[in-house]
């Protein structure tokens, strides 16, 4: 694998070539090759900005997300599993088939866990908490035609199973239950500024462009206990299945191969492939 420091970027730049990557390819995940111009692309069109003007710390995880996907059908290919071959076709719901498939089903929460978060939740006196969905998708335009689409009356499900790129966008971008101050400043204040039913203005964030809609505000005060339990248990399962993902992700990529050649990059990279996964064939 060719591993080069920025300061020997002429140095480099050569003994990349020499592993089997051109001036074109910046990464490989199996046999197959990463091209710099699809990346780019795929950045501007993510963050609604020129790739030139993207910082390091964003453009690296808009890599390893790519780069998941690439790992993703490689996999799905190897073992015959779907015919897509570009990560930009692979929707949420064909993208959630294929980890069925590739990882099987997360476990469950273990119950003891639940049960004693329940009791603490329970004991704690609850501030404003506001009842969340949303629609991800890559441009500040997309964002704008999802947003009036809802405006006008179609149903948000059904908008977010066609549009939307966030993970659990077939069950209609459900994120439950949030606190006011338990999020981000900006996000935070966007979500306590709507009224129950509204639809947020397009907001910007490190995967591309979010419409929350909030479904309920609740005043502050005791929690309910059945509230209290359906939002620990939701939390606690997509905990457990972004976790198991992510574990089984990287699995496969060491099953696959991958390789980033960094100095083949116009970007300080910081991702969690930066050391290479398995051998890239």
């Amino acid at each position: 694998m060719c591993r080069f420091r920025w300061c020997f970027a002429v140095i480099a730049l050569g003994g990349a070539l020499g592993c089997g990557a051109d001036g074109d390819t910046i990464a490989r995940v199996g046999s197959r090759q990463l091209e710099i111009a699809p990346f780019q692309d795929y950045v501007s069109e993510v963050t609604g900005e020129g790739w030139q003007g993207v910082g390091a710390e964003v453009t690296s995880r808009l890599l390893d997300q790519y780069l998941d996907r690439l790992v993703v059908l490689e996999t799905a290919r190897r073992r015959d599993v779907s015919s897509v071959s570009e990560p930009l076709a692979l929707g949420p719901a064909e993208m959630r088939r294929l980890l069925d498939e590739l990882c099987g089903p997360p476990p469950a929460p273990d119950q003891a866990e639940v049960a004693d978060e329940v009791a603490r939740r329970l004991e704690v006196e609850r501030p404003t908490q506001a009842h969340v969905r949303q629609l991800l998708v890559n441009t500040h335009e997309e964002a704008l035609a999802a947003r009036q689409r809802l405006i006008e009356g179609e149903d948000f499900v059904e908008v977010s199973r066609e549009v939307s790129r966030a993970p659990n966008a077939a069950d209609g971008g459900e994120l439950g239950f949030f606190d006011r101050g338990s999020l981000t400043p900006e996000i935070d204040e966007v979500i306590f500024s709507l009224d129950a039913g509204s639809f947020s203005d397009p907001v910007q964030g490190p995967s591309g462009y979010h419409v929350f809609q909030v479904l309920e505000v609740v005043p502050p005060g005791r929690p309910d206990r059945g509230n209290v339990e359906v939002a620990v248990r939701t939390e606690f399962s997509q905990r457990q299945a972004r976790g198991f993902i992510r574990q089984c992700i990287l699995g496969l990529a060491a099953e696959t191969g991958v390789e980033v050649y960094e100095t083949l990059l116009w970007f300080s990279y910081s991702g969690r492939y930066a050391e290479g996964y398995g051998d890239a064939k």
